[in-house]
């Protein structure tokens, strides 16, 4: 089959932002995971993960996470898979493979939050007489995620203030963005 356009796509990161696309949400383009502007990201509105993705510069989908979690089961969680591959079939449809195994969608058709917009760079310090609160299942999303990069599970979390998003890294390619519970 002749595919209109190619693009190799971390394994990791898809399983990685799978964990931050939203479940349930009325915002339905929260339920994938975007690939383009040399990222990959994925948020639910209270954290978001962003991969540096060079690879995707070209590129401006949203993954349905049904499609992704049904390769995920496919594939597994091999440490093996370094890429999988994005195919363009139409202006329609897509593809994800990895040898045998691919899975075919519609991208969703919405407009993604621009990420790029609220990154920034790491903070070098913080002073505060206060810490900032965070909700420890988002927390933990953030652990699920540094499990499938490191074989130290140690994300760094660095608060910017009592009431501002604290930036987490996982490693020089990949953090994350929490803001902070409402106390």
């Amino acid at each position: 089959m002749k595919f209109k356009n190619s693009y190799p796509i971390l394994y990791k990161d898809l399983q990685a932002c799978l964990i931050f696309t939203a479940k349930q949400d009325v915002r339905f383009y929260l339920k994938g995971v975007y690939v383009g502007k040399g990222i990959i990201s994925a948020t639910h509105g209270h954290a978001a993960l962003i991969c540096d993705a060079p690879e995707s510069e070209e590129i401006d989908l949203i993954i349905p996470r049904e499609s992704i979690a049904s390769l995920i089961r496919k594939l597994g969680k091999s440490e093996r898979i370094d890429y999988v591959n994005l195919h363009e079939i139409s202006e329609e449809f897509w593809l994800l493979q990895y040898s045998d195994a691919f899975e075919l969608f519609r991208p969703i058709n919405g407009k993604f939050p621009d990420v790029k917009k609220i990154d920034f760079q790491k903070p070098e310090r913080y002073t505060a007489e206060e810490f900032p609160t965070f909700n420890f299942d988002y927390l933990m999303d953030f652990r699920k995620a540094a499990a499938i990069y490191m074989k130290f599970i140690a994300p760094k979390i660095y608060p910017t203030s009592v009431n501002g998003t604290a930036y987490i890294e996982i490693n020089d390619r990949v953090h994350g963005l929490l803001m902070p519970a409402r106390t």
